[in-house]
């Protein structure tokens, strides 16, 4: 038997599969899909929570209109209603009648005006008040917002609650200017001890004996402050 040996010496014609190739059938590999980073994960949050507030917003706007038709719808019922009983009661009267009704209806309107009217002068006189309660606080050297806790529009109820308000005010300064510009009493003068840190205000609100004091130990600073 012969033997071809050429048939061992010519390698296989057939390449081998390679183990190795990713992608034996030719195709190219799929891309991977998209990352997303902090920021644009942000980005998606935040559009996102403004359609939803969008949305509810809208919901909310429609909500209430339809609440004020519904309101309005109702009201204007109420209206008719009332119109036709005013109507069918109105047929049913006679000529005197008709003329009571109508007198009424004026006098129930005037007192409409009149009482729109007083609202608007009581409105006026509490302003005026206002503005005369502040006036005398500003000449009495206190600070004029005070006036909102003892105005009235009484004159007689305001003048008492300034007399009142104005003594205790000016005690209590007077208490707290003592502290702060009196010192101890000297049993060999008896007289006060001022501080040079005084001010006009301070001065002011001395009594006259104790300017006279204030003259005797510290006539530099009394003769500043006058």
């Amino acid at each position: 038997m012969k033997t071809n040996l050429q048939f061992f010496a010519d390698p296989n014609p057939e390449p081998k599969p390679n183990d190795s190739n990713p992608n034996p059938d030719g195709k190219n590999p799929k891309p991977a899909g998209k990352t997303y980073t902090q920021d644009d994960i942000g980005k998606m949050m935040a559009s996102k929570a403004k359609e939803v507030e969008s949305n509810l917003r809208d919901d909310f706007e429609k909500e209430l209109k339809q609440k004020e038709q519904e309101w309005l719808e109702k009201e204007l019922k109420q209206k008719e209603q009332e119109w036709l009983e005013k109507g069918e009661k109105r047929a049913s009267m006679n000529a005197s009648e008709k003329a009571q009704a109508d007198l009424e209806e004026q006098r129930q309107a005037l007192k409409e005006q009149q009482d729109r009217l007083q609202e608007k002068l009581d409105e006026a006189d509490r302003k005026d008040a206002l503005a005369a309660t502040k006036t005398v606080l500003t000449d009495q050297h206190i600070p004029a917002e005070f006036a909102e806790f003892i105005s009235d529009v009484k004159e007689d109820v305001r003048n008492n609650n300034l007399d009142k308000f104005t003594n205790l005010f000016n005690k209590a300064v007077q208490e707290a200017v003592e502290k702060k510009v009196m010192g101890n009493q000297s049993p060999q003068n008896g007289g006060q001890q001022f501080n040079v840190s005084m001010t006009r205000e301070d001065f002011a609100q001395m009594s006259l004996e104790e300017q006279t004091n204030l003259y005797r130990q510290k006539p530099d600073l009394y003769n500043k402050l006058k």
